[in-house]
């Protein structure tokens, strides 16, 4: 039998053809595995990344809003209620992302918002020298025995007006508004997202038994063989990839990892099974194979007749296909013809399609968490603008705060000093306004600040720099005044104010001490010299003008 032309030709042909399919099987496998692990790779990489970017973030938000914070804590010194205002004003900012505020002064004395005290001993709480050259700090989870739960602790120093460390403002964020953060950000089908601290420690993972027991360490574990080696790398390495097998799931795991800015020493993980990845071709190998087979069968039966008619068009398919292949081209042309030729060339087509449409589904979901994080970040940009106009102005009378002026005060000084403009600096003070708070009520003691802060403000120009710098002490800032003519813009707004009938209380005065700023003088002496004269003010009878004794006029 196998003597024969035709058996040969048979034999040869079934031969060449299983040849063929299984070589093209091989071929589009090891090309669109690779390609496709590659892709997933960088997905996922990505995704890492876009993970440990929001946590960055959100511990950035953090920093920034005590930061904001910290210089409202410079004069409480053991002002307790003042200070547990300030800790739920905290709080209350923070929203639930903060479980609970500390404050902690030079005696390591701490204070959290819950009137809870004691010394502060542990070792993630920094002091004094501690702080050099540190701008924030961030602990590993510790189990706060005030919270009964573990917490991240987010800390900043407050520094005096030496920048010496005065004190210590921080935060307990709880670990378990970390799985939120990271669910944020979609992940793909058997993929999920995990943390780990600066020590291994496990923070945040799907599995809640592992958190805060687990650790990711260098050591090998039999259970997960080749992880080891991706915690060695993640500590080299701020991005990366890495495979290791799970011997209790029988499972090969592919693992991305990225540093986060904001957290020295943690790593975001992002584990994938390593069989979702490849899923899709699997399935598309197992069709190819289904139909390649039934096709097989069709030409043995057929071949002896066809062979002459066959051969010509496998020539031209096996060339279509090796160029679709090899080229990465996007467009397969095929066999249009109706017999079994032509179906293998569409069965081909399909599966190209398939694989195609495959990558493009995994493009448009990199594309679409990449607008996720740009829309996220917007909105972090517009929360942050609003926090940072919330803190710059006093909540009572809507003038700038201490904190708001100091800053403001650099860029107005450099802007007079190089345009050579002469700046005069008042201090003002309601007389007597302890017995108005006495006598009336703090309601009514309120009430005067804002009437006064909004006669201040319609009686100044908009270049001027209004500040409410503590209790009934207002500063203004006179862009472009001389000392005479500042002298007497205030002393006309005093008299206007005193002749104003206010409810309740009647009449409101007040007295004011002035300055103008010298060349090459530095703001504390010039505030210095302003508080000085508003001291004479007070000393001659209150309800005047004084202005410093160096420069005329003297006083009203």
């Amino acid at each position: 039998m196998f003597h024969s032309i035709k058996a040969q030709i048979i034999t040869i042909y079934s031969i060449v053809i299983i040849a063929f399919t299984s070589l093209l099987l091989l071929t589009v496998y090891v090309n669109e595995k690779d390609r496709m692990l590659e892709l997933e790779l960088t997905t996922s990489t990505k995704i890492s990344q876009m993970h440990a970017t929001k946590l960055s973030q959100e511990f950035g938000q953090y920093i920034a809003m005590l930061k904001v914070l910290s210089g409202d804590f410079k004069p409480v010194h053991n002002d307790q209620e003042t200070i547990h205002r300030l800790l739920q004003r905290l709080i209350k900012a923070g929203g639930d992302n903060f479980v609970n505020a500390i404050y902690i002064d030079q005696a390591l004395n701490l204070t959290d918002a819950n009137y809870n005290r004691m010394k502060a001993v542990h070792p993630s709480l920094l002091e004094g020298n501690d702080w050099d050259d540190k701008e924030f700090n961030i602990s590993n989870p510790i189990n706060s025995s005030f919270e009964n739960k573990p917490v991240i602790i987010v800390s900043v120093p407050i520094r005096d007006n030496k920048k010496q460390w005065s004190g210590t403002i921080a935060a307990a964020v709880p670990i378990d508004i970390l799985p939120k953060k990271l669910a944020s950000i979609k992940l793909g089908q058997g993929s999920y997202a995990w943390l780990a601290d600066s020590e291994g420690l496990l923070v945040s993972h799907p599995n809640s038994s592992f958190i805060m027991k687990n650790r990711a360490t260098t050591e090998e574990n039999p259970d997960y063989p080749g992880f080891n080696e991706v915690v060695k790398q993640a500590k080299l390495k701020d991005n990366g990839y890495g495979r290791y097998s799970d011997l209790i799931l029988d499972e090969s795991k592919i693992v991305t990892y990225s540093s986060i800015k904001y957290l020295p020493g943690w790593v975001l993980y992002v584990t994938t099974k390593e069989s979702e990845i490849f899923e899709g071709i699997y399935e598309i190998l197992y069709n190819v194979i289904i139909i390649a087979v039934l096709l097989m069968i069709v030409f043995l039966v057929f071949v002896s007749q066809l062979a002459n008619k066959v051969t010509k068009p496998i020539v031209k398919l096996t060339q279509e296909v090796k160029s679709v292949v090899n080229s990465n081209s996007d467009y397969f042309h095929g066999i249009d013809s109706k017999d079994e030729i032509g179906q293998l060339s569409k069965a081909f087509d399909s599966s190209f399609r398939k694989i195609r449409t495959h990558t493009m589904h995994l493009e448009k979901m990199v594309n679409q968490r990449t607008q996720e994080i740009a829309t996220k970040n917007s909105l972090l940009s517009e929360q942050n603008d609003q926090l940072e106009e919330l803190v710059s102005k006093d909540p009572l009378t809507h003038l700038y705060n201490r904190r708001a002026f100091s800053r403001l005060l650099d860029k107005e000084l450099a802007r007079a000093r190089r345009h050579k403009s002469s700046v005069a600096l008042a201090i003002l003070d309601i007389d007597h306004f302890k017995r108005i708070n006495d006598t009336y009520g703090h309601n009514v003691g309120d009430e005067v600040l804002c009437r006064f802060a909004n006669e201040l403000t319609n009686n100044m120009r908009v270049e001027d720099l209004i500040c409410r710098w503590g209790g009934e002490e207002f500063v203004i800032l006179l862009w472009e005044a001389t000392a005479s003519s500042a002298f007497r813009h205030m002393d006309e707004i005093r008299e206007n104010i005193a002749n104003l009938q206010f409810d309740t209380v009647e009449q409101v005065t007040f007295s004011i001490g002035m300055a103008t700023m010298r060349h090459d003088e530095e703001f504390k002496d010039w505030l210095h010299r302003a508080d000085d004269a508003l001291y004479k003010a007070k000393e001659t009878g209150r309800n005047r003008t004084v202005i410093d004794c160096n420069e005329p006029p003297k006083e009203s």
